[in-house]
């Protein structure tokens, strides 16, 4: 109670322009969570960004970064945004308002996408976009470091909108704590591009939620037959690579397949062999998603 108190007072003091706030001249999305890892925020981000893209609005991504390698100032979700939206520029930096204000001055956009963006309240914005996992969607319902919480269940009243993700229904806490956001449920679509239908595979994977992942693979008809599971955001190392395909070999098994975000990094290190590694792509899919897609357009109120 003490920490939502606090928290809300905060905020108050930002909306009310106590604390001072910058407002970019072009229009700001936020997708974000209230937890750690694991609630589908990239892939919304990436559905969002080809929709105002195809609509046609300049956007750019804003991303803190800073989670890759080591010296690397990228992350696996800046690479991804770069596979998928080539044409789409992504600034990086800590600094939300200093990045924004450089998108703005370089590029012109017509939309600012925040990513991760939910507890950066210095940058204003036009919508606040919150993705809940719905197999999971507090934990114990703790803070960290106790739970996976970033901030209490009760800061959802700061949310416009919410995705539920992983086909999980709406949790019952959500519409006590915000009886006026628009709230979507969504799924993962995956394509067997990676030809593992029938296929002894092996499973590696170092994001929030691996469980979805394998569900995953089990959906596209893949028989596991091991598991390499790290912790999220884990940096892989030959050691890793090397143990990862020996162990594989002698589960009979000559295909390793992993998520697009752990490709990023592990293409490094796969030299080839006796052993492949597949990436399998997932896009979200949002339930009346004509009705989600004009909440966005609704930012623009018929200009940009």
């Amino acid at each position: 109670m003490a920490y939502l108190c606090v928290e809300k007072g905060t905020f108050l003091l930002y909306k009310y322009n106590v604390l001072k706030s910058y407002r970019p001249k072009c229009k700001v999305i936020s997708v974000g969570n209230i937890t750690l890892g694991g609630t589908g925020k990239t892939p919304l981000v990436i559905a969002i960004a080809r929709h105002l893209r195809d609509s046609g609005k300049k956007v750019a991504i804003l991303s803190r970064g800073y989670r890759g390698e080591k010296g690397s100032k990228t992350s696996d979700e800046v690479e991804l945004f770069r596979k998928h939206l080539p044409d789409i520029p992504v600034f990086i930096g800590r600094d939300r308002v200093a990045t924004a204000k450089d998108a703005e001055s370089r590029f012109v956009p017509h939309v600012l996408l925040l990513d991760d963006g939910f507890q950066h309240w210095r940058l204003k914005r036009d919508l606040d976009i919150v993705t809940i996992n719905g197999k999971n969607p507090f934990g114990n319902g703790q803070l960290i470091p106790r739970g996976i919480l970033r901030e209490p269940e009760s800061s959802l009243y700061r949310a416009d909108v919410i995705i539920v993700t992983k086909g999980g229904p709406i949790p019952d806490e959500i519409r006590k704590i915000n009886d006026k956001a628009e709230i979507f449920l969504s799924s993962y679509e995956a394509a067997d591009t990676a030809g593992i239908n029938g296929k002894k595979v092996a499973m590696v994977c170092a994001i929030g939620d691996p469980s979805s992942f394998e569900d995953t693979l089990l959906s596209l008809g893949a028989h596991i037959v091991r598991k390499f599971i790290f912790m999220d955001h884990h940096i892989y190392s030959a050691s890793d690579v090397a143990r990862m395909i020996s162990e594989t070999v002698t589960a009979g098994s000559d295909t390793i397949v992993t998520t697009e975000k752990d490709m990023v990094k592990l293409s490094r290190l796969v030299k080839g062999g006796e052993v492949k590694f597949e990436a399998v792509g997932i896009e979200m899919k949002i339930d009346n998603e004509e009705k989600f897609f004009g909440r966005l357009d609704s930012v623009f109120a018929g200009k940009i």
